[in-house]
């Protein structure tokens, strides 16, 4: 028994805090240029971290284009960072029809901006949705927690961030 509680407290230490201030992130997009997590102040934001040879990462980047087409007009961006060192990201994005800023990130750089410690295997696809004052209102688990994965879940969770104002 005490190695069960044990456990259960090691993968609780494991999640990240939420909600916790975003900090700047950048992707470097396949034509060179530069998107930065700033630029989208103002807005939601979901940005994602994923792999371009998952499965998993390819549906769910389907979805967050859907998601950007129902929600864009009323302030929805989103972004996604690849972390696979050999990933051909202009061809993920052509394959799938992504209008959304897709480029390419290490594995260091997303380990610090999800909060996730080095020896903490990282499941993806990630998501992690920022308000419109740059707070991180949610995060999927490091395991790549399914609940934010779900298209119904993130419309919801969307939803609500999109009524809230910006208090200026």
């Amino acid at each position: 028994m005490k190695w069960i509680l044990t456990a259960t407290a090691a993968v609780a230490m494991a999640q990240p805090i939420v909600p916790r201030a975003a900090p700047e992130f950048q992707i470097i997009q396949a034509s060179g240029s530069t998107a930065k997590l700033s630029s989208f102040r103002g807005n939601v934001v979901l940005l994602a971290f994923v792999v371009t040879t998952c499965p998993h990462c390819q549906a769910a980047s389907k979805e967050f284009e859907q998601l950007k087409g129902e929600f864009g007009a009323r302030g929805l961006r989103v972004a996604e960072a690849a972390f696979d060192d050999n990933g051909d990201i202009s061809g993920y994005v052509e394959r799938l029809g992504l209008t959304f800023p897709v480029g390419r990130s290490n594995r260091t750089d997303v380990r610090t901006f999800l909060g996730i410690r080095q020896d903490v295997r990282i499941g993806t696809p990630q998501v992690v949705l920022i308000d419109r004052e740059g707070i991180i209102r949610a995060q999927s688990a490091p395991e790549g927690s399914p609940m934010l994965q779900s298209a119904g879940v993130l419309r919801g969770v969307i939803e609500s961030m999109l009524r809230r104002h910006v208090a200026l």
